[in-house]
């Protein structure tokens, strides 16, 4: 299984410049910096044997502020929402990501949900054959579910 993670949004801390530092870090602050990060945009790609699927945490967007499309091998999703004021004054935020299908994927069945907490989860299952003509660009729709992803186990 192939498996990554990365975090958009964020500055670089000390210790991103010199791992040394964060040996010399307290654990009590280690451990908030670590929180910090995991409440930030976390994305996470799975991509197994039977199936590819991808965890973006969206908490701060609506479907409705979501576009996710496939564009011929590559999944494109798109956030932005307006200026709404937070607890520190307004923000506006904007992303995108594009990610590359592998070509086993079954690109007729792709689903999207977005989980109550904020969880946009994107998931294919993969074919054994990669006949499959459908490639060009189709939206797929992000459905709000009730649930939050933490009750949801892949």
């Amino acid at each position: 299984a192939v498996c990554s993670t990365s975090f958009f949004g964020e500055g670089l801390f000390e210790y991103d410049l010199l791992p040394l530092f964060s040996s010399t870090i307290s654990p009590y602050y280690r451990q908030s910096l670590f929180r910090t990060i995991l409440e930030s945009g976390v994305s996470e790609v799975r991509s197994d044997r039977d199936k590819f699927s991808i965890f973006l945490d969206v908490k701060h967007f609506s479907p409705e502020d979501l576009n996710v499309k496939v564009i011929d091998d590559f999944v494109e999703i798109h956030g932005k929402h307006n200026e709404r004021q937070d607890d520190h004054g307004y923000i506006s935020r904007e992303f995108h990501r594009r990610y590359r299908l592998p070509s086993s994927v079954d690109q007729s069945a792709i689903t999207c949900s977005l989980s109550s907490d904020g969880m946009l989860t994107f998931s294919a299952p993969k074919v054994q054959s990669n006949t499959d003509p459908s490639h060009g660009e189709r939206p797929i729709p992000v459905i709000r579910e009730e649930k939050p992803a933490s009750a949801t186990s892949s």
